[in-house]
């Protein structure tokens, strides 16, 4: 296997630990075992620890964009994309892409001061989740689709915290029903507001 394939294979094993455990929840062992690498192997292809998490974030992030990408595809922007941007943000809490959940909201919860890079590569990847939204609310303020008075930033900001909040809801209380509540509520709130 060359080495570019090797890399990629760890961090199709790597992503979900990390993903699932968190960065201190993972050890070089889990990982070792998940890859069936030696540890001279791993380090071979990661100089550390935190450049492999970083990297399988950097991975599964990656995978959670391709099937947004996926989904929206042929979906004109505007209106029409922010209700199946909605309607993909559910099916993906029914089988997301990367086991463990959404990588963005996990990666957020652990992504403090030990492990700089990951929390200033979070905040780059929620800020381009929130602006692509915002455009979107901007496309259909420009169609006339939802009134001119709208905030575009502010309604982004709403559907993104209720989608990720939603997430945390669902894992936190052990049902996705959450998700599909706050989707609908979304849903119904977009539609009020249509011009």
């Amino acid at each position: 296997m060359k080495a570019s394939q090797r890399r990629r294979a760890i961090l199709v094993s790597a992503a979900p630990l990390f993903n699932r455990h968190g960065f201190a929840g993972t050890s070089i062992a889990d990982i070792l075992a998940a890859t069936d690498l030696e540890k001279g192997g791993l380090y071979n292809h990661f100089a550390s620890k935190e450049e492999l998490a970083l990297e399988a974030f950097e991975y599964a992030f990656g995978e959670v964009q391709a099937y947004f990408a996926d989904a929206l595809a042929t979906v004109e922007s505007g209106y029409a994309r922010l209700i199946a941007f909605i309607d993909a943000f559910e099916r993906y809490a029914e089988r997301p892409v990367v086991d463990g959940g959404c990588p963005l909201a996990n990666a957020a919860l652990q992504a403090d001061d030990a492990l700089p890079l990951l929390r200033e590569r979070v905040s780059a990847a929620f800020r381009a989740l929130r602006d692509a939204v915002a455009r979107n609310v901007a496309r259909a303020i420009e169609k006339g689709e939802i009134p001119a008075q709208t905030d575009a930033q502010a309604l982004a900001d709403l559907v993104v915290a209720a989608l990720e909040g939603a997430l945390l809801l669902a894992r936190g209380l052990r049902s996705r029903v959450h998700v599909k509540r706050v989707a609908q509520s979304l849903r119904t709130m977009l539609a009020g507001m249509r011009a």
